[in-house]
């Protein structure tokens, strides 16, 4: 340690707190996530159209809850349904080799397409009921409005009518 922080702790200690600040290293930028191609011919064209439409459903949502006091867990729960969960349920089909996956017909009673369109729908429920709790959100802000301004402005209490 420098003489000159040691006399800047000693009278004030401001210039060793700022001094550690200015040495404290930054923590590292979040790793963005890799694309995934969706448009992968392994893909059934009936599940692309589906992720297709839950992606541009998340993009909805995250654009709701730029204009809403979210708790921040719900936008990590966007996060990792457009970052992780949605990719790697894809990616888990993209696996199974065409030619296996009979196997879990056999153990399932339903073919891989199907669970994956089942799963892309359980997806797609959860993004739209978040959608509609936020625009709940906005009608009943609206509501409010509209009966404040009905109530402060309305004629009915004018005594000159």
């Amino acid at each position: 340690m420098s003489m000159f922080r040691r006399l800047g702790r000693l009278f004030g200690g401001e210039g060793a707190a700022q001094a550690n600040e200015r040495a404290a290293p930054s923590p590292p930028a979040a790793p963005q996530p890799k694309a995934f191609n969706y448009q992968d011919d392994r893909i059934p064209d009936s599940a692309q159209a589906k992720i297709a439409h839950i992606l541009e459903s998340i993009e909805a949502v995250e654009k709701a809850m730029e204009r809403e006091q979210v708790p921040s867990f719900s936008r990590v729960d966007t996060g990792q349904m457009r970052d992780v969960h949605l990719p790697q349920l894809v990616q888990s089909y993209i696996d199974v080799p065409a030619s296996h996956r009979g196997e879990i017909f056999r153990k399932t009673g339903k073919s891989a397409s199907f669970l994956l369109g089942a799963s892309l729908d359980r997806l797609q429920e959860r993004v739209d009921t978040m959608l509609r709790d936020l625009a709940q959100h906005d009608i009943n802000a609206f509501t409010n409005n509209t009966q404040f301004i009905n109530e402060r402005y309305s004629d009915d209490d004018n005594p000159f009518r």
